[in-house]
């Protein structure tokens, strides 16, 4: 069924848009559209970007690929082999990028449309597990290791572990941080256009001033860049992508013997979540905090509140009270 309707479109090809534009472009274009048209954040198109990357290094090498001759084989032969891979835990991810590849390659008329339904889905519960987080011992221990003088940008990387750790920022919104954004005197941190696309004001709480001041004042190069964080190599430039700030945690959290499975930046902000629930901030206050559009994101955390879960679970059938 699948491949017959690939079969007629080929066949209609007449009405499809021949493409001589490289792999190289077809990314890049591509993930322009997913900015511009489909609003998504960077951390996401990058990781759709590698995944469409994996699938065209498989199918058409170095050469410009030819959408005429993709069949969904293809697809799923690639799919077979990436969901198979023991690399990393079962994810949707690849899918839904050559889902999102496919929209795109249809909206230029280079397929024809609604060829990404034929692709197969992982059903997943929501809720059904835990989000990735760490103690609050584990966050000090964290920060210790990052502010000890030897390590390498201690003041620089003290200030981005404080910023992840106590109010919550993503990464990429720690990458773009500008000099104007803080309000010293507000104590307000603006943190503009994130993910949700709607801007919102974060607590300048006393260490995280601190540790900006810190920073500016002492190690942070001489540039004409506003963005704060600038990488130490010279020419000093800011981070190209939020990748950079996970490699500083994830090297933080070798160097504490922290042992996670999965995540890094994004722990700390599973952590400062976290906090606040335990301290018995509301739902809305935490999302808001976070830029969560809907509660349903986070009431995932309520799971991690163990006291007061605690206090509500009801006994194993049989238990004596």
């Amino acid at each position: 069924m699948a491949q017959s309707e690939l079969a007629r479109g080929k066949e209609g090809s007449a009405t499809l848009v021949p493409s001589n534009t490289s792999a190289a472009e077809f990314l890049s274009e591509l993930d322009a559209y997913l900015g511009t048209a489909k609003g998504l954040a960077e951390g996401t198109r990058r990781k759709y970007g590698r995944f469409v990357q994996g699938f065209l290094d498989g199918w058409c090498g170095d050469s410009s690929p030819n959408w005429q001759d993709l069949s969904i084989e293809d697809l799923r032969t690639y799919l077979r082999c990436e969901l198979s891979s023991k690399r990393r835990r079962p994810s949707n991810s690849p899918i839904v990028a050559l889902r999102a590849m496919l929209r795109f390659l249809a909206v230029r008329e280079l397929v024809p449309p609604g060829l990404e339904e034929t692709l197969p889905r992982i059903r997943r519960w929501r809720h059904a597990t835990l989000p990735a987080s760490l103690s609050s011992d584990d966050v000090d221990r964290l920060i210790k290791c990052v502010a000890d003088a030897a390590t390498f940008q201690p003041l620089r990387n003290t200030a981005i572990m404080l910023l992840l750790a106590r109010t919550g920022m993503r990464a990429t919104e720690v990458v773009h941080l500008s000099l104007d954004d803080v309000d010293w005197a507000g104590g307000i941190i603006h943190i503009r256009g994130a993910k949700s696309r709607r801007d919102r004001n974060l607590p300048l709480f006393r260490d995280v001033g601190r540790a900006l001041v810190a920073y500016i004042k002492r190690e942070r190069p001489s540039s004409s860049y506003r963005t704060i964080f600038l990488q130490a190599v010279t020419p000093a430039r800011p981070f190209t992508d939020s990748s950079a700030i996970s490699k500083i945690v994830r090297r933080a959290l070798n160097r504490a013997g922290i042992v996670s499975a999965r995540g890094a930046a994004h722990l700390l902000r599973h952590a400062a979540a976290t906090n606040m629930l335990t301290r018995g901030t509301s739902f809305k206050n935490i999302a808001d905090v976070l830029g969560h559009q809907s509660l349903q994101s986070t009431a995932t955390y309520a799971k991690l509140d163990l006291p007061s879960l605690s206090r509500i679970a009801m006994p194993w059938p049989g238990e004596r009270s």
